[in-house]
């Protein structure tokens, strides 16, 4: 198969793609505390408000917070993956110059 583009290429930068993978694990953190919180909320609406209006109200300040868990779990794991990638792009680096591997900071 040819690339549809055969003179387009791209630069990666793995620093940069590690900055992204970083900022996505905080915002998977920071929806993850959220979603607790509004969960903890949904109880309060249901003592707040009698009969079908209360139940509506708690199932949809559930289903909101079940959102921000699915959002959380997807973001932590697509910068799980992008941290992953850039490993390997400087371990790939590395041995295209044969030099040993930098290892990454810990997170």
């Amino acid at each position: 198969m040819s690339h549809p583009l055969p003179d387009a290429s791209f630069t990666v930068r793995p620093d940069d793609v590690e900055g992204l993978a970083a900022e996505l694990t905080a915002l998977a953190g920071e929806l993850a505390d959220d979603a607790g919180r509004v969960r903890s909320a949904a109880s309060w609406c249901r003592a707040a408000l009698d009969g079908p209006e209360g139940w509506a109200a708690n199932a949809t300040v559930t289903a909101w917070a079940r959102l921000q868990e699915i959002l959380a779990a997807r973001a932590g794991a697509l910068g799980d993956t992008l941290s992953a990638a850039a490993a390997a792009y400087r371990a790939e680096d590395a041995a295209l110059a044969g030099r040993p591997q930098r290892s990454s900071a810990p997170r």
